[in-house]
């Protein structure tokens, strides 16, 4: 069978850069769908048996075509519902909820890769056939090195159009003295688009006087950031909302000990798992990497904690086996046999 699948971005490449676009691709590929990869209106087929669209804002692309073929339409994604920084659902122009709107009663089915956002948003909105099915990782790929973790602290976060704001990276870069003092071995390692925000960001750093500990390496592969998620003695992503936090849970699977917000998803994927801590205060980000640098046994436990929870609740296998009977059940009642 042939599935469209359809993302709404600029770059392409971004469908193979982004993670949670990426395991989705593979994962309908080795159900053995075609996959035809659409960005925009022109490139999307209306020969294929259904399509697979990711953000329910530009959904109505797909949808729109889809009514002329009369083929199925599942929509994935985070939906930023209830999101404090104000970017959630409530504060998006008219026009942008009315799509929204649209897809959500328009699509088959609505796969919601948060648990709180699929509660939240099928009991709020006219949502047509809605599913959680979790993000995930794939576990034989992020998983700890063999050797020993370095001195430095890595954070993942895009610098670009208040996303390092939502991720309050500006807050952990002023944590940073406080860890330094007692710990001036230690680096700090901000890897991620260098946008909109990264002039401000690296000004604070020199500022601060922390040019010589800090670096930002930009746009890393796939491979490097594994590596440094296999070295970093910790992983720091404190945040104002996260939709889920894949990076977070990547981190988890390398076996990195993290420190966390507790907003939006995160208590779910990181559960027991690791510190969380209010994003917005660099004296709590601070006091939960030292908790770590001080005790070595602590580290241990909750690096074991970590590669456990993202090996038996957010394997990918998981995400394989909850959407292809998501697909199939959607054929099903469209007449058609996914085999």
């Amino acid at each position: 069978m042939r599935v469209c699948f359809f993302a709404k971005v600029k770059e392409r490449e971004l469908i193979d850069r982004m993670e949670f676009y990426k395991q989705d691709v593979d994962i309908l590929h080795d159900l053995g769908f075609d996959v035809v990869i659409s960005t925009n209106w022109r490139e999307i087929p209306t020969n294929v048996d259904f399509y697979f669209i990711w953000w329910w804002t530009w959904a109505f692309l797909p949808i729109t075509k889809s009514a002329i073929t009369r083929q199925p339409c599942l929509v994935t994604g985070i939906f930023d519902f209830r999101s404090p920084t104000g970017d959630d659902f409530f504060h998006r122009p008219l026009w942008e909820r009315w799509l929204m709107r649209y897809t959500l009663k328009r699509a088959q089915t609505n796969v919601f890769a948060s648990q709180l956002e699929y509660r939240a948003v099928s009991t709020t909105l006219p949502v047509t056939n809605p599913v959680y099915i979790p993000l995930v990782v794939d576990t034989s790929l992020f998983a700890p090195g063999a050797g020993p973790r370095e001195n430095f602290v890595l954070t993942v976060a895009r610098m670009n159009g208040g996303n390092s704001a939502r991720k309050c990276v500006a807050e952990a870069i002023r944590s940073i003295p406080a860890v330094h003092a007692p710990h001036p071995e230690m680096r700090f390692v901000i890897a991620g688009e260098k946008g909109s925000d990264y002039e401000t960001l690296a000004r604070a750093v020199d500022e601060l006087g922390l040019a010589g500990c800090v670096e930002f390496p930009g746009v890393i592969s796939r491979e490097k950031k594994i590596e440094l998620m296999q070295r970093c003695k910790v992983y720091l992503s404190p945040s104002r909302y996260e939709g889920f936090g894949l990076a977070i849970l990547e981190a988890m699977s390398c076996g990195a000990p993290v420190v966390s917000s507790p907003v939006g998803e995160v208590p779910e994927v990181v559960a027991d798992a690791g510190l969380l801590v209010d994003g917005s205060s660099p004296e709590a980000i601070a006091a939960a990497v030292n908790r770590y640098l001080d005790d070595d046994r602590l580290r241990g436990q909750m690096s074991q904690r970590a590669r456990q929870r993202a090996e038996t609740v957010f394997p990918r296998s998981r995400r394989k086996r909850e959407l292809e009977k998501a697909i199939t059940e959607m054929l099903a009642k469209n007449g058609r046999n996914a085999n």
